[in-house]
């Protein structure tokens, strides 16, 4: 398969925002070294944990106020402003070095940073035609996930000069993600506004089926999110050196890179349903596996389970939360299905670390149970969660079924 072929039915648009995903995730490095930042300014570790708490605090804030911008500015102002309080924020956070401001402007930041993903998730969904959907998902990310990769790398170079050049980093990167907006035509996003009471509030809102599948697939996220806290610390005590650890993060990213755009491409022709909970399953039992103990290939085994689920489900969960939603409320649903996912990586890593503590084996079996409970929840709660106008023509495959026979879907022939 040419490469060319991966980027069919890329539009403008698609192009623009996903260089903009590219640079702002190159250069959004400052979150990360946040704790370095602030222990290089003299601020102990007590500190440091309320500042991450509030950083971590404003992003799910900034993820969740996506969709109502959207709704009220349109998602190009929207977007210009995520950009643009970004950068303030960073060139800011530089010039300013007491406590409190760094705190303030460094959740500026993060807000900021959280709040432009669904908004140009929302353009990616809107621009691309219903069998490219997924694909384009899919290069989106993978502009993402490249520029999340090198960010670390530059983020380290700048921080090695010094902590305001972190900063500045941030702020020239977020100023360019934010001038790529700029050519975006003023009408970017979706067209025609859903019924309700009025215009921004009923854009700005969801239903209740589509809330109860975004929770349930944010199982997925909260799981996931073990790889920054138990998984590190079985890793260590397990009695493998940080090496180990660092390089089975190193695998997950290579093979989320290489695979998942071919992959989109037979995805995206599968009942949305079906990647879906393939991915839920295989996250969870990724984890689940260490049960049989903490040696190096059970390890791989399961970074390489989890990172297959991540493939499956991670492009084809914002086309379904686009299509799942009435026409005009597509920001207010990539939004909305962000800040459960934001919740789920924040949420994770604590609660991980916690069942550790209590026990050792308890993370896997709890997402071993996840697993169980997730997969038939979303077997019943996706095919209610579609906006009901919706035909097989909108999405290429009709929700109500769980397999394609014609697309090659692997739980081809059952039906819901």
């Amino acid at each position: 398969m040419k490469p060319a072929r991966y980027l069919d039915g890329m539009t403008r648009p698609i192009a623009l925002v996903c260089l903009g995903i590219f640079v702002s995730r190159l250069g959004g490095f400052f979150v990360l070294f946040l704790t370095l930042v602030l222990a290089e300014r003299g601020y102990g570790t007590r500190q440091i944990t309320l500042a991450l708490i509030v950083v971590a605090t404003a992003g799910v804030l900034g993820a969740g106020a996506a969709g109502p911008l959207a709704a009220r500015l349109g998602v190009r102002t929207a977007l210009l402003l995520a950009g643009a309080t970004t950068a303030a924020g960073a060139f800011a956070c530089a010039a300013l070095t007491g406590f409190g401001p760094t705190v303030a402007l460094a959740a500026v930041v993060s807000a900021g940073v959280q709040a432009y993903s669904p908004l140009a998730q929302t353009v990616v969904g809107t621009s691309a035609t219903a069998e490219r959907r997924v694909a384009m998902f899919a290069v989106y990310r993978l502009c993402l996930n490249v520029g999340a990769a090198l960010g670390p790398v530059l983020g380290a170079l700048l921080l090695s000069w010094s902590p305001a050049a972190v900063l500045v980093g941030n702020g020239l990167a977020a100023t360019a993600a934010t001038l790529l907006v700029l050519p975006l035509p003023r009408t970017t996003g979706p067209a025609a506004p859903a019924p309700g009471p009025g215009p921004a509030a009923g854009r700005a809102r969801v239903g209740r089926e589509f809330a109860a599948a975004a929770v349930v697939l944010s199982v997925a996220s909260l799981v996931y999110a073990q790889q920054t806290g138990v998984l590190a610390l079985a890793v260590r005590q397990a009695g493998h050196t940080p090496d180990v650890y660092g390089w089975l993060l190193t695998l997950n990213a290579v093979v989320v890179i290489l695979v998942e755009v071919p992959l989109s491409r037979s995805t995206g022709r599968w009942q949305r349903r079906t990647p879906l909970i393939l991915g839920t399953v295989c996250i969870c039992a990724g984890y689940a596996v260490n049960l049989v103990g903490i040696s190096l290939p059970v390890l791989v085994v399961g970074v390489l389970t989890w990172t297959l689920g991540e493939v499956l489900m991670s492009p084809v969960a914002a086309a379904f939360a686009t299509e799942a939603a009435p026409p005009g409320r597509e920001p207010a649903h990539l939004s909305f299905l962000s800040t459960c996912q934001a919740v789920g990586y924040a949420v994770g890593p604590a609660a991980g670390v916690y069942a550790y503590g209590v026990d050792r084996s308890l993370p896997w079996l709890l997402c071993a149970a996840l697993m169980v409970l997730a997969a038939p929840a979303l077997y019943y709660l996706l095919p209610r969660a579609q906006w009901r106008d919706h035909t097989s023509e909108d999405c290429q495959v009709p929700y109500a079924g769980l397999g394609s026979v014609d697309a090659g879907d692997p739980l081809q022939g059952r039906r819901g």
